[in-house]
């Protein structure tokens, strides 16, 4: 019997790697996707009951050091995640554009929020039949409702003044970031009206009306994204949502919060809620 891929086997003890299996077998198949796609490939999954944290940039700076290449500048960054907060989707972004030139976001299935945030900061987005990114207008919890859009928290008169201001720079700050992103990254060729537009579409509550809207590969195509759909029968696509469908098995059946995981190194982090 020929051990998976090769006739080796492997460096660490026996016990070990049948503890890590899961994780051994996730790289296994990164390493196939960055063989068909000549990219290294980093990961950055969450449950959808975790946030985005400062954490999280640290585990991602982490991981880049045991990229394929070392010191490679345009990597590929596969992203399950349902957001998190401003400051901390920031910092995941810097420390993304510090240590690379360019980078390709792969949402398999979704990156809502902060992640469609961080696939904006992206030079071009990746996409399938199952992928969906959603609106950034930021929210607001206000006690007796809810989660409230921002947008409305500052236009209503009822609500205390520090507390519409407070909404009011929340919309301002992610509407600046977004077009800051846009313009220095895959809208770069895009006059300022055409970057203004799409901004103002994608954080306004009052366009697609909730929070959780579905913007699917068309959809984005239309913000004037830069947007490659790949359909469903192709040999990467299959690849990437096996790798994803690994990945809701395993944090589901190991009850792990989040993992940040290249083909070498692999970080995973426990629930939180």
């Amino acid at each position: 019997m020929v051990f998976p891929r090769t006739q080796d086997l492997p460096t660490q003890s026996s016990k070990y790697w049948a503890k890590e299996k899961d994780r051994y077998i996730r790289q296994l198949l990164i390493s196939d996707i960055q063989e068909e796609t000549g990219r290294p490939l980093l990961v950055y999954y969450s449950r959808l009951t975790e946030m985005i944290t400062h954490t999280d940039s640290e585990d991602i700076s982490e991981v880049f050091e045991g990229l394929d290449g070392g010191d490679d500048k345009n990597i590929d960054l596969l992203i399950h995640t349902p957001g998190g907060g401003v400051d901390a989707v920031e910092k995941f972004i810097t420390v993304l554009r510090q240590r690379t030139e360019s980078y390709r976001v792969i949402i398999p299935s979704l990156a809502k929020s902060g992640g469609t945030v961080i696939a904006l900061s992206a030079n071009e987005i990746l996409l399938g039949v199952n992928s969906e990114m959603g609106p950034i207008d930021p929210q607001m919890k206000i006690e007796g409702i809810g989660m409230v859009p921002c947008e409305f928290v500052a236009a209503d008169e009822s609500i205390p003044q520090a507390v519409r201001e407070l909404a009011t720079n929340a919309v301002e700050r992610m509407r600046k970031m977004a077009k800051s992103y846009l313009s220095t990254g895959m809208m770069s060729g895009s006059d300022n009206e055409k970057i203004e537009e799409t901004v103002s579409k994608i954080s306004s509550s009052r366009e697609y009306m909730s929070h959780g809207a579905v913007i699917d590969a068309s959809e984005a195509k239309s913000l004037g994204l830069n947007v490659t759909f790949i359909s469903p029968d192709n040999s990467l696509w299959r690849r990437l949502w096996l790798l994803y469908c690994l990945y809701d098995y395993d944090v589901n059946v190991k009850n792990i919060g989040k993992i940040c995981e290249g083909e070498k190194y692999s970080i995973a982090r426990p629930r939180t809620s």
